[in-house]
């Protein structure tokens, strides 16, 4: 990604050497992830018994690694799972290249090959027939462009900083102004609901409930069927957008829509909310900084709980060790004086 005069961009370097697919992680693997791939490993070895002590022996120890990743940390999902990869592999690898950097210390060789060896099974499963399709072929360039300069940055917005993207994305939609009203709505839906990207690309008008505040029967992760509500200063921007819409014969069932009359997608998504992030000054502003800015925000009032809600998290720990921003060691100590009297 090009990076732009005058904005901020997260990039930290710290390395540090993790073994992580260890026997007890290893031992909570889904065991048709284990079987699949042991599958794979047969077939690939007997075709290529040259490489099998180099190339496929580093592949596998990979693969261990990817696949105590999303036991502990996508709930240990079925490899060939078609729904599920078809709507989140993008996120599961841009999350685990983020894992990789910050919390194993890679490089961008080491990620690359680590890639390589996710990719590399697809490839096999494809031509097996055991899935229709690649689930990130062709969006591979997008992920290793996010690598040149940066980690995959994770940004949490304080409440003046997303009242400043709020307010701006109100101003009257002129052709001067470079955020129109689905950028406005965007970011209202998308801050509201504290929503993965996944359920905001899926918005429907026909989904859309006024009397109650929400989009019904959202498919998001892994076919878990969620509501999306959205305020009542939301609710009036909707009605003014679909009023909008009706007098430029805009058709389409998609609330987002491109150029073409198309559901917009993903990658267009977050595009538009990368230029949103510019507001604030941040160059790498991601989808998913919505979501944790969001429930940070709740749970720095103390409502946690409220927040496990929201996101539909199964377990508090998932909310307080993944969508709470970590306090520096200077604000812990001021809050231990204040405690003691200090």
């Amino acid at each position: 990604m090009k990076r732009r005069e005058g904005l901020k961009y997260q990039t930290k370097s710290n390395r540090k050497i993790v073994r992580y697919a260890t026997k007890a992680r290893m031992a909570k693997v889904n065991p048709k992830n284990l079987k699949i791939y042991d599958r794979y490993l047969k077939s690939r070895t007997i075709q290529n018994s040259d490489v099998k002590g180099t190339t496929y022996k580093v592949y596998h120890s990979y693969m261990n690694i990817f696949m105590c990743y999303i036991a502990e940390e996508w709930d240990n999902f079925y490899l060939l799972d078609e729904d599920f990869i078809e709507d989140e592999m993008l996120d599961v690898m841009e999350s685990y290249m983020a894992f990789l950097a910050e919390e194993c210390g890679n490089g961008k060789k080491v990620i690359n090959t680590k890639l390589s060896a996710v990719s590399s099974f697809y490839i096999w499963a494809t031509k097996r027939r055991l899935i229709k399709n690649h689930p990130f072929d062709g969006k591979l360039d997008r992920i290793k462009g996010a690598q040149d300069e940066k980690r995959i940055s994770v940004h949490f917005l304080h409440k003046e900083e997303t009242d400043l993207i709020t307010e701006t994305l109100a101003q009257d939609k002129t052709t001067l102004n470079k955020y129109d009203r689905q950028d406005e709505l965007i970011w209202n839906i998308a801050f509201d609901s504290a929503c993965r990207i996944g359920a905001l690309q899926r918005l429907s008008v026909s989904d859309l409930d006024l009397s109650r505040n929400v989009f019904t029967d959202i498919r998001e992760k892994r076919g878990k069927i969620v509501d999306i509500p959205f305020t009542d200063r939301t609710k009036q921007m909707i009605i003014e957008y679909l009023e909008w819409r009706k007098e430029n014969g805009i058709e389409t069932d998609a609330f987002f829509y491109n150029r073409e009359g198309e559901r917009m997608s993903k990658q267009a998504l977050a595009l538009r909310i990368r230029k949103i992030g510019e507001i604030v000054g941040i160059g790498d502003f991601r989808p998913h900084s919505i979501r944790k800015s969001r429930l940070n925000q709740i749970g720095q009032t103390g409502n946690i709980e409220l927040a496990k809600e929201l996101a539909h998290h199964e377990s508090m720990d998932t909310t307080s060790r993944f969508y709470m921003e970590k306090k520096d060691a200077s604000e812990t100590l001021k809050e231990i004086n204040n405690l003691m009297g200090i």
